[in-house]
């Protein structure tokens, strides 16, 4: 677990063997009926990305919203994906071309993000939820 995904520099996840980072998007990235992504998040994803690092977005969340965000902040993204069952984290996987003991995923649910990110064999690194629920 950690307070914050800024704490997740390219450097920390090249630390520990990941190559690769899933991301949730509500209450990870944005509020859950949040419409605007903050500065340090978007700075966040643009850090990993000029560093080289392949992004994800893995949500339940509506294709709209969930492809929106992606687009905004140019990285690939899956919706309504299904997790926390493993299929989902594979499909994320695929996309990525990255082997699960080198990918990250970032969630605020123990449920669906962990759980789910577990059972796949990913790295699962918690972090807390942006809005009360």
């Amino acid at each position: 677990m950690v307070d914050s995904v800024q704490r997740l520099t390219p450097e920390f996840l090249a630390r520990h063997g990941l190559e690769a980072v899933m991301v949730d998007l509500d209450d990870t990235l944005v509020p859950s009926q949040g419409l605007e992504m903050t500065e340090e998040f978007r700075g966040w994803i643009a850090s990993l990305r000029d560093a080289g690092v392949p992004v994800l977005i893995l949500s339940n969340g509506q294709r709209r919203r969930v492809r929106g965000f992606a687009a905004e902040l140019g990285v690939e993204a899956l919706a309504l994906v299904g997790k926390p069952f493993a299929f989902a984290f594979r499909r994320g996987l695929a996309r990525l071309g990255t082997k699960a003991a080198q990918t990250a995923m970032v969630g605020d649910q123990l449920f669906t993000d962990v759980l789910g990110a577990n059972l796949a064999g990913l790295t699962s690194i918690l972090v807390p939820p942006l809005s009360p629920g």
